[in-house]
C-alpha cells in the first residue's frame, strides 16, 4: 500500500501562448493563439507549485482583487499548465463521446443532468467546431484538417479518451468566469481547513460547524485506473484532465502534516510551512511584518 500512487498517467499538453477573445454572447474565453507551439509534460514532478499556483489565484478571486489582476494570473497560470480540460473534467466520465448523451452530476456551470453531445461540447467551442461527427454512440472525429501540432497531439493520446485529444485543439477555449469558479473553489476550500485548525482554541461550535459545512462542499473525485504488467502487476493512475489532476493532488496536498499549507500572515499567500507553526512565506514577508510599527 505504500506506493500505491507510485504509477500514474498524468501527462498534459500546453501551447507556448494564449489569448483572450470575446464570444457572440459576450463571455471572454482563453484558448490558444493560431502560431502558438504545443508541448507535453509530466504534470506529478510539478505538483507542490501547481497545487500552491492555483490556490493562490483562488485567493485573489476571494479578495476581490481588480479583474485585470486576476486575469494576469490565469493568463500566467494557463501559459505554465496549459488549460484545465472543463470539457473532460466536468461529465460523470471522460469517455463521454462514447456514449449517446453527456451525462453530467451537479456542477454550478451546467444545469442540465443530460445533454446532446455536439451541443456540450459548443460551451467550449464557441468560435469554431471541430470536424467531429456523431450518431448514437458512434462517433468520427476528421484531423486530417488540423496543423502539425493538434495532429501530433491527437497522436500522442489516441490512447486516451477522444475528449482529451479533442481538448487540445486551437480553437478549444474556456470561460474566464468558468476558470474564476474553478480557482474560488479550491481556494475556499483551504481557507475552511486552515482556519479551522489556526482559530481552534477560539472558535465558537457555530462557527466550528460552519467551517466543516465549507469543507464538505467540496466534491472530491477518484481518478480511473487500470492495470498493467511491468516487473510485477501494477495499478496505474489515470488523470484525464489537469482540473482533475488538481482537484486530487490538493486534496493530498491538504492532508499533509509534514509541509502543511498555509496562509503568510504578510502578504496573505498560500504557502507550504517547513514547520508546522511556520507564519510567513519567506524572510521577506517576515522581516517586512517585524518592521512594521
Amino acid at each position: 500500500m505504500k506506493n500505491l500512487f507510485e504509477h500514474t498517467s498524468a501527462y498534459w499538453a500546453k501551447y507556448a501562448s494564449y489569448e483572450w477573445r470575446k464570444a457572440a454572447d459576450g463571455k471572454e474565453y482563453l484558448l490558444p493563439t493560431d502560431d502558438a507551439k504545443a508541448s507535453v509534460y509530466n504534470t506529478m514532478p510539478l505538483a507542490d507549485q501547481l497545487v500552491l499556483d492555483a490556490v493562490n489565484i483562488g485567493l485573489l478571486v476571494m479578495h476581490k482583487s481588480p479583474e485585470r489582476k486576476i486575469k494576469a494570473a490565469i493568463y500566467t497560470f494557463v501559459c505554465n499548465y496549459g488549460l484545465l480540460g472543463m470539457m473532460t473534467a466536468l461529465p460523470t466520465t471522460a469517455n463521454f463521446v462514447e456514449y449517446e448523451k453527456v451525462y453530467l452530476p451537479k456542477n454550478q456551470f451546467i444545469r442540465q443532468e443530460t445533454m446532446d453531445t455536439l451541443t456540450y461540447m459548443k460551451f467550449f467551442f464557441p468560435f469554431k467546431m471541430p470536424d467531429f461527427r456523431k450518431r448514437g454512440i458512434e462517433s468520427v472525429w476528421n484531423v486530417s484538417g488540423s496543423d502539425r501540432d493538434e495532429a501530433a497531439l491527437a497522436l500522442t493520446f489516441g490512447d486516451e479518451p477522444r475528449s482529451k485529444a479533442i481538448s487540445f485543439m486551437r480553437s478549444y477555449g474556456e470561460p474566464y468566469e468558468w476558470m474564476k469558479e474553478v480557482f474560488l473553489d479550491w481556494a475556499f476550500t483551504f481557507m475552511s481547513a486552515f482556519m479551522y485548525y489556526h482559530n481552534q482554541d477560539v472558535l465558537d461550535k457555530h462557527t466550528r460547524d460552519m467551517y466543516r459545512r465549507g469543507l464538505a462542499c467540496f466534491e472530491g473525485n477518484a481518478p480511473t485506473y487500470h492495470l498493467a504488467l511491468r516487473e510485477h502487476p501494477v495499478i496505474v493512475w489515470d488523470f484525464h484532465s489537469l482540473m482533475l489532476t488538481l482537484k486530487f493532488l490538493f486534496s493530498v496536498k491538504l492532508m499533509d502534516t509534514k509541509n502543511p499549507m498555509r496562509l503568510c500572515e504578510h502578504c496573505g499567500k498560500a504557502f507550504y510551512a517547513p514547520r508546522t507553526d511556520s507564519r510567513y512565506c519567506s524572510a521577506g514577508c517576515r522581516n517586512g511584518m517585524s518592521k512594521k510599527p
